[in-house]
Protein backbone atom coordinates (compact mmCIF):
# COMPACT_ATOMS: atom_id res chain seq x y z
CA UNK A 1 0.00 0.00 0.00
CA UNK A 2 1.24 3.37 -1.02
CA UNK A 3 0.14 5.70 1.99
CA UNK A 4 2.50 8.44 0.70
CA UNK A 5 -0.03 11.15 1.50
CA UNK A 6 2.27 13.46 -1.38
CA UNK A 7 0.61 11.83 -3.86
CA UNK A 8 -2.45 12.61 -5.65
CA UNK A 9 -5.45 9.44 -4.76
CA UNK A 10 -7.12 9.07 -8.08
CA UNK A 11 -7.14 5.08 -7.64
CA UNK A 12 -4.91 1.97 -8.97
CA UNK A 13 -5.99 1.25 -12.49
CA UNK A 14 -4.93 -1.62 -14.18
CA UNK A 15 -4.35 -3.03 -18.61
CA UNK A 16 -6.80 -5.71 -17.57
CA UNK A 17 -9.61 -2.83 -16.35
CA UNK A 18 -9.45 -1.09 -19.90
CA UNK A 19 -7.40 -2.01 -22.35
CA UNK A 20 -6.30 1.69 -22.92
CA UNK A 21 -6.44 2.59 -19.13
CA UNK A 22 -2.54 2.28 -17.28
CA UNK A 23 -1.49 3.80 -13.68
CA UNK A 24 1.20 5.23 -15.62
CA UNK A 25 1.37 7.16 -19.45
CA UNK A 26 4.84 7.62 -20.58
CA UNK A 27 4.65 10.14 -23.90
CA UNK A 28 8.04 10.09 -25.82
CA UNK A 29 9.91 8.59 -27.59
CA UNK A 30 14.27 7.96 -26.75
CA UNK A 31 15.99 6.55 -24.11
CA UNK A 32 14.70 9.00 -21.09
CA UNK A 33 11.05 7.33 -21.94
CA UNK A 34 12.26 4.12 -22.16
CA UNK A 35 14.66 4.27 -19.11
CA UNK A 36 11.24 5.71 -16.81
CA UNK A 37 9.15 2.75 -18.45
CA UNK A 38 11.98 -0.22 -17.63
CA UNK A 39 12.18 0.58 -13.71
CA UNK A 40 8.39 1.15 -13.43
CA UNK A 41 7.65 -1.61 -15.13
CA UNK A 42 10.42 -3.14 -13.26
CA UNK A 43 8.91 -1.76 -9.96
CA UNK A 44 5.32 -3.36 -10.60
CA UNK A 45 3.77 -0.27 -12.15
CA UNK A 46 1.32 -0.95 -15.11
CA UNK A 47 2.75 1.32 -18.15
CA UNK A 48 2.06 2.32 -21.37
CA UNK A 49 4.50 4.14 -23.79
CA UNK A 50 2.89 6.07 -26.56
CA UNK A 51 5.48 6.83 -29.61
CA UNK A 52 5.17 8.76 -32.81
CA UNK A 53 7.87 6.28 -34.06
CA UNK A 54 9.29 2.71 -33.96
CA UNK A 55 10.97 2.07 -31.27
CA UNK A 56 14.29 0.95 -33.59
CA UNK A 57 13.97 4.29 -35.73
CA UNK A 58 15.14 6.46 -32.47
CA UNK A 59 18.41 4.12 -31.87
CA UNK A 60 21.92 5.28 -32.86
CA UNK A 61 23.56 3.21 -34.77
CA UNK A 62 26.65 4.76 -33.66
CA UNK A 63 29.00 4.33 -29.91
CA UNK A 64 27.84 6.86 -27.54
CA UNK A 65 30.26 9.26 -25.46
CA UNK A 66 29.55 11.06 -22.41
CA UNK A 67 31.37 12.36 -19.88
CA UNK A 68 30.89 12.10 -16.08
CA UNK A 69 31.81 15.75 -14.72
CA UNK A 70 30.49 19.22 -15.05
CA UNK A 71 32.28 21.71 -14.00
CA UNK A 72 30.14 24.37 -11.88
CA UNK A 73 27.30 21.68 -11.80
CA UNK A 74 27.66 19.13 -9.33
CA UNK A 75 24.14 18.09 -9.92
CA UNK A 76 24.32 17.06 -13.04
CA UNK A 77 27.46 15.16 -12.10
CA UNK A 78 25.91 13.18 -9.76
CA UNK A 79 22.72 11.69 -11.90
CA UNK A 80 25.59 10.93 -14.26
CA UNK A 81 27.78 8.80 -11.79
CA UNK A 82 24.62 7.39 -9.99
CA UNK A 83 23.96 6.09 -13.67
CA UNK A 84 27.51 4.79 -14.03
CA UNK A 85 26.67 1.80 -12.11
CA UNK A 86 23.09 1.00 -14.24
CA UNK A 87 25.81 0.79 -17.22
CA UNK A 88 28.44 -1.46 -15.68
CA UNK A 89 25.47 -4.03 -14.50
CA UNK A 90 23.65 -3.50 -17.51
CA UNK A 91 24.85 -6.89 -19.15
CA UNK A 92 23.59 -8.62 -16.20
CA UNK A 93 20.04 -6.71 -15.49
CA UNK A 94 19.03 -7.08 -19.46
CA UNK A 95 20.98 -9.50 -21.14
CA UNK A 96 22.24 -6.55 -23.40
CA UNK A 97 26.17 -5.86 -23.62
CA UNK A 98 27.13 -2.62 -24.08
CA UNK A 99 30.73 -2.83 -25.05
CA UNK A 100 31.23 -0.12 -22.32
CA UNK A 101 35.14 1.55 -22.11
CA UNK A 102 36.25 4.12 -20.28
CA UNK A 103 39.06 6.77 -21.38
CA UNK A 104 39.09 9.78 -19.61
CA UNK A 105 38.48 14.06 -19.60
CA UNK A 106 40.86 16.71 -19.55
CA UNK A 107 39.29 19.89 -18.22
CA UNK A 108 41.88 23.23 -18.71
CA UNK A 109 41.40 26.49 -16.65
CA UNK A 110 42.93 29.14 -18.06
CA UNK A 111 43.38 31.45 -15.47
CA UNK A 112 43.99 32.00 -11.50
CA UNK A 113 40.75 32.58 -10.82
CA UNK A 114 38.89 29.87 -12.88
CA UNK A 115 41.51 27.50 -11.27
CA UNK A 116 40.31 28.53 -7.84
CA UNK A 117 36.51 27.78 -8.81
CA UNK A 118 37.39 24.57 -10.18
CA UNK A 119 39.29 23.57 -7.14
CA UNK A 120 36.70 24.89 -4.43
CA UNK A 121 34.37 22.51 -6.13
CA UNK A 122 36.18 19.30 -5.57
CA UNK A 123 35.05 18.27 -2.46
CA UNK A 124 31.42 18.72 -3.46
CA UNK A 125 32.05 16.68 -6.95
CA UNK A 126 33.92 13.64 -5.56
CA UNK A 127 31.16 13.88 -2.64
CA UNK A 128 28.60 12.29 -5.60
CA UNK A 129 30.99 9.87 -7.01
CA UNK A 130 33.31 12.16 -9.42
CA UNK A 131 36.67 11.19 -9.56
CA UNK A 132 39.23 13.77 -10.15
CA UNK A 133 43.08 14.22 -10.15
CA UNK A 134 44.58 17.85 -10.33
CA UNK A 135 47.59 18.07 -12.99
CA UNK A 136 49.88 21.35 -13.12
CA UNK A 137 50.38 22.94 -16.20
CA UNK A 138 53.17 20.87 -17.29
CA UNK A 139 51.42 17.42 -16.40
CA UNK A 140 47.92 18.97 -18.68
CA UNK A 141 50.21 19.21 -21.53
CA UNK A 142 51.94 15.76 -21.62
CA UNK A 143 48.19 14.34 -21.60
CA UNK A 144 47.40 16.63 -24.50
CA UNK A 145 50.57 18.20 -26.09
CA UNK A 146 48.45 20.23 -28.75
CA UNK A 147 48.07 22.61 -25.69
CA UNK A 148 49.23 26.11 -26.02
CA UNK A 149 51.21 25.65 -22.45
CA UNK A 150 50.57 29.15 -22.03
CA UNK A 151 47.17 28.96 -22.02
CA UNK A 152 47.05 26.37 -19.06
CA UNK A 153 46.98 27.18 -15.38
CA UNK A 154 45.83 24.34 -13.97
CA UNK A 155 43.84 21.15 -15.22
CA UNK A 156 42.17 18.68 -13.74
CA UNK A 157 41.68 14.58 -14.83
CA UNK A 158 38.90 12.28 -14.68
CA UNK A 159 38.86 8.97 -16.45
CA UNK A 160 34.80 8.58 -16.24
CA UNK A 161 34.53 9.57 -20.13
CA UNK A 162 32.73 6.58 -21.38
CA UNK A 163 31.49 5.03 -24.51
CA UNK A 164 28.93 2.52 -25.75
CA UNK A 165 26.11 1.59 -27.41
CA UNK A 166 23.67 3.93 -27.44
CA UNK A 167 21.05 1.89 -29.53
CA UNK A 168 21.45 -1.07 -27.04
CA UNK A 169 21.12 0.79 -24.03
CA UNK A 170 17.98 1.92 -26.16
CA UNK A 171 16.85 -1.50 -27.13
CA UNK A 172 17.93 -2.70 -23.53
CA UNK A 173 15.22 -0.67 -21.44
CA UNK A 174 13.12 -1.21 -24.29
CA UNK A 175 13.11 -5.00 -24.60
CA UNK A 176 13.29 -4.99 -20.42
CA UNK A 177 10.27 -2.50 -19.95
CA UNK A 178 8.37 -5.02 -22.33
CA UNK A 179 9.21 -8.20 -20.64
CA UNK A 180 8.11 -6.63 -17.60
CA UNK A 181 4.86 -5.81 -18.87
CA UNK A 182 4.64 -2.32 -20.41
CA UNK A 183 3.09 -1.89 -23.03
CA UNK A 184 4.52 0.29 -25.86
CA UNK A 185 1.80 2.23 -28.51
CA UNK A 186 3.52 3.20 -31.68
CA UNK A 187 2.61 5.95 -34.06
CA UNK A 188 0.51 7.82 -31.45
CA UNK A 189 0.63 11.45 -31.73
CA UNK A 190 -0.95 13.24 -29.35
CA UNK A 191 -3.69 15.79 -29.69
CA UNK A 192 -4.75 16.31 -26.46
CA UNK A 193 -4.23 15.89 -22.32
CA UNK A 194 -6.36 16.38 -20.41
CA UNK A 195 -4.09 17.01 -16.60
CA UNK A 196 -7.48 16.63 -14.57
CA UNK A 197 -8.82 13.51 -15.78
CA UNK A 198 -5.48 11.94 -16.65
CA UNK A 199 -7.05 11.63 -19.86
CA UNK A 200 -4.65 11.76 -23.26
CA UNK A 201 -6.06 11.70 -26.67
CA UNK A 202 -4.37 10.41 -29.78
CA UNK A 203 -4.45 9.60 -32.83
CA UNK A 204 -4.93 5.99 -32.32
CA UNK A 205 -7.31 6.74 -29.85
CA UNK A 206 -7.97 8.02 -26.03
CA UNK A 207 -5.67 6.60 -23.16
CA UNK A 208 -6.44 7.31 -19.36
CA UNK A 209 -3.83 7.25 -16.63
CA UNK A 210 -3.24 7.86 -12.77
CA UNK A 211 -0.32 9.70 -13.93
CA UNK A 212 1.37 11.09 -17.21
CA UNK A 213 4.84 11.00 -18.00
CA UNK A 214 6.15 13.66 -21.06
CA UNK A 215 9.16 12.91 -21.72
CA UNK A 216 9.40 13.87 -25.46
CA UNK A 217 12.69 15.70 -25.72
CA UNK A 218 12.30 19.05 -27.65
CA UNK A 219 8.15 18.43 -28.25
CA UNK A 220 8.28 18.62 -24.47
CA UNK A 221 6.88 21.84 -24.40
CA UNK A 222 4.28 21.33 -27.09
CA UNK A 223 2.89 18.22 -25.47
CA UNK A 224 2.74 20.43 -21.93
CA UNK A 225 1.06 23.46 -23.49
CA UNK A 226 -2.16 20.68 -24.49
CA UNK A 227 -2.47 20.15 -20.44
CA UNK A 228 -2.37 23.72 -19.66
CA UNK A 229 1.55 23.29 -18.13
CA UNK A 230 4.35 25.34 -19.71
CA UNK A 231 7.69 23.59 -19.64
CA UNK A 232 10.63 25.87 -20.81
CA UNK A 233 12.57 23.36 -22.86
CA UNK A 234 12.93 24.35 -27.18
CA UNK A 235 14.79 22.61 -30.01
CA UNK A 236 18.55 23.90 -30.76
CA UNK A 237 20.39 23.14 -33.51
CA UNK A 238 23.65 21.66 -32.46
CA UNK A 239 26.78 21.12 -34.84
CA UNK A 240 30.19 19.04 -34.45
CA UNK A 241 33.15 19.86 -36.44
CA UNK A 242 36.19 18.13 -37.58
CA UNK A 243 39.27 19.31 -38.87
CA UNK A 244 41.10 18.27 -41.95
CA UNK A 245 43.62 15.41 -41.08
CA UNK A 246 46.50 16.56 -39.04
CA UNK A 247 49.30 14.08 -39.63
CA UNK A 248 49.38 10.68 -40.56
CA UNK A 249 48.73 8.94 -37.11
CA UNK A 250 45.38 8.73 -35.95
CA UNK A 251 45.61 11.98 -32.80
CA UNK A 252 46.05 10.44 -29.32
CA UNK A 253 44.30 13.34 -27.38
CA UNK A 254 41.41 12.93 -24.70
CA UNK A 255 38.34 14.46 -24.40
CA UNK A 256 39.42 18.19 -23.38
CA UNK A 257 36.89 20.84 -22.02
CA UNK A 258 37.71 24.46 -21.82
CA UNK A 259 34.78 25.45 -19.37
CA UNK A 260 35.27 29.06 -19.95
CA UNK A 261 35.13 29.13 -23.58
CA UNK A 262 32.97 26.07 -23.84
CA UNK A 263 34.95 24.62 -26.38
CA UNK A 264 35.45 20.71 -26.53
CA UNK A 265 37.42 18.91 -28.48
CA UNK A 266 39.05 15.10 -29.09
CA UNK A 267 41.08 12.82 -31.40
CA UNK A 268 39.13 11.50 -34.23
CA UNK A 269 41.50 9.70 -36.26
CA UNK A 270 43.89 11.42 -37.75
CA UNK A 271 41.61 14.64 -36.70
CA UNK A 272 40.59 16.46 -34.30
CA UNK A 273 36.33 16.83 -33.72
CA UNK A 274 35.50 19.88 -32.06
CA UNK A 275 32.34 21.39 -30.37
CA UNK A 276 31.22 24.50 -29.06
CA UNK A 277 28.74 24.63 -26.18
CA UNK A 278 26.75 28.08 -26.71
CA UNK A 279 23.30 28.10 -26.37
CA UNK A 280 20.66 30.93 -27.52
CA UNK A 281 16.77 30.90 -28.37
CA UNK A 282 17.48 32.42 -31.38
CA UNK A 283 17.56 31.03 -34.67
CA UNK A 284 19.77 31.33 -37.17
CA UNK A 285 23.30 31.39 -35.24
CA UNK A 286 25.32 28.01 -37.14
CA UNK A 287 27.11 30.85 -38.63
CA UNK A 288 28.63 32.79 -35.88
CA UNK A 289 28.66 29.26 -33.98
CA UNK A 290 31.26 28.67 -36.15
CA UNK A 291 32.95 31.32 -36.36
CA UNK A 292 33.75 31.12 -33.00
CA UNK A 293 34.86 27.66 -33.15
CA UNK A 294 37.35 28.69 -35.36
CA UNK A 295 38.86 31.46 -33.49
CA UNK A 296 38.31 29.11 -29.71
CA UNK A 297 40.29 26.25 -31.47
CA UNK A 298 43.21 28.76 -32.88
CA UNK A 299 43.21 30.30 -29.86
CA UNK A 300 43.96 27.14 -27.53
CA UNK A 301 45.50 25.20 -29.88
CA UNK A 302 48.53 27.21 -31.78
CA UNK A 303 49.05 24.50 -34.38
CA UNK A 304 45.62 24.24 -35.20
CA UNK A 305 44.94 28.26 -35.89
CA UNK A 306 44.77 27.54 -39.93
CA UNK A 307 42.55 24.55 -39.60
CA UNK A 308 39.77 24.41 -41.96
CA UNK A 309 36.02 22.77 -39.72
CA UNK A 310 34.03 20.80 -41.69
CA UNK A 311 30.64 19.83 -39.81
CA UNK A 312 30.76 16.08 -38.98
CA UNK A 313 27.07 15.95 -37.16
CA UNK A 314 23.95 18.44 -36.72
CA UNK A 315 20.94 18.00 -34.97
CA UNK A 316 18.88 19.13 -32.38
CA UNK A 317 19.40 19.56 -28.85
CA UNK A 318 16.45 19.68 -26.38
CA UNK A 319 17.71 22.71 -23.88
CA UNK A 320 16.05 24.36 -20.92
CA UNK A 321 17.15 27.97 -19.62
CA UNK A 322 19.15 26.09 -16.73
CA UNK A 323 21.63 23.96 -19.49
CA UNK A 324 20.21 20.98 -17.28
CA UNK A 325 17.20 19.06 -17.39
CA UNK A 326 13.80 19.28 -16.17
CA UNK A 327 13.03 16.48 -14.20
CA UNK A 328 9.78 16.51 -11.28
CA UNK A 329 6.37 17.03 -11.30
CA UNK A 330 4.67 19.52 -11.34
CA UNK A 331 2.17 20.84 -8.92
CA UNK A 332 -1.79 22.08 -8.50
CA UNK A 333 -4.09 21.26 -11.07
CA UNK A 334 -1.52 19.22 -12.87
CA UNK A 335 -0.39 17.20 -10.33
CA UNK A 336 -0.74 14.30 -12.38
CA UNK A 337 1.86 15.27 -14.46
CA UNK A 338 5.73 13.97 -14.14
CA UNK A 339 7.98 15.71 -16.52
CA UNK A 340 11.97 14.52 -17.79
CA UNK A 341 12.81 16.80 -20.73
CA UNK A 342 15.61 19.60 -21.74
CA UNK A 343 18.75 17.67 -21.15
CA UNK A 344 20.94 19.26 -23.67
CA UNK A 345 22.36 16.48 -25.11
CA UNK A 346 23.39 14.47 -22.16
CA UNK A 347 19.69 12.08 -21.78
CA UNK A 348 22.47 8.93 -22.68
CA UNK A 349 24.05 9.59 -19.21
CA UNK A 350 21.51 10.79 -17.28
CA UNK A 351 18.53 8.18 -18.27
CA UNK A 352 19.26 5.83 -16.17
CA UNK A 353 19.19 8.05 -12.57
CA UNK A 354 16.00 10.02 -14.58
CA UNK A 355 13.73 6.56 -14.82
CA UNK A 356 14.60 6.01 -10.90
CA UNK A 357 14.08 9.25 -10.39
CA UNK A 358 10.64 9.54 -12.10
CA UNK A 359 10.04 6.00 -10.52
CA UNK A 360 10.33 6.83 -6.95
CA UNK A 361 8.16 10.23 -6.82
CA UNK A 362 5.48 7.59 -8.35
CA UNK A 363 5.80 6.05 -5.98
CA UNK A 364 5.59 8.51 -3.62
CA UNK A 365 9.38 8.05 -2.52
CA UNK A 366 12.39 10.03 -1.81
CA UNK A 367 14.90 9.91 -5.08
CA UNK A 368 17.61 9.95 -2.91
CA UNK A 369 18.91 12.67 -5.19
CA UNK A 370 17.94 16.74 -4.52
CA UNK A 371 16.32 17.48 -7.97
CA UNK A 372 15.60 20.95 -7.07
CA UNK A 373 18.07 21.94 -9.97
CA UNK A 374 16.33 20.00 -12.07
CA UNK A 375 12.81 21.88 -10.86
CA UNK A 376 10.09 23.79 -13.15
CA UNK A 377 11.13 27.20 -10.41
CA UNK A 378 14.80 26.89 -11.10
CA UNK A 379 14.36 27.34 -14.96
CA UNK A 380 12.58 30.23 -14.23
CA UNK A 381 9.00 28.37 -14.58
Amino acid sequence: MRADASRPRHGRLRMSDQKKTAELLIIGTGVIAMSVAYHCAEAGVDVVVLERDQLDATATQTAGAFRTYYPGRVYDSELVARSLADFRSFEAATGTDLGLTETGMLVVATDPDQAAELEAELPAQRDVGVRLELLTAAQAVERNPWLDPAGVEMALWCPQMIRLRADEVLRGYGEGAQKRGARVITGASVTGVDASTGRVSTTVGDFTAESIVIADGQDSGVIAELAGLKLPVWGQFAELFRTDPVGDADVATPFTFHPAAGLKTMGMGPSFLVGLERFSTQPGMRDIWHEAAVEEVGHWYPRLRNATLHSAWTGTLDVTPSRSALIGRADGRHERIFFAAGFTGHELSQAPATGKIIRDLHLGRHPGVDITPFSLAHNGA
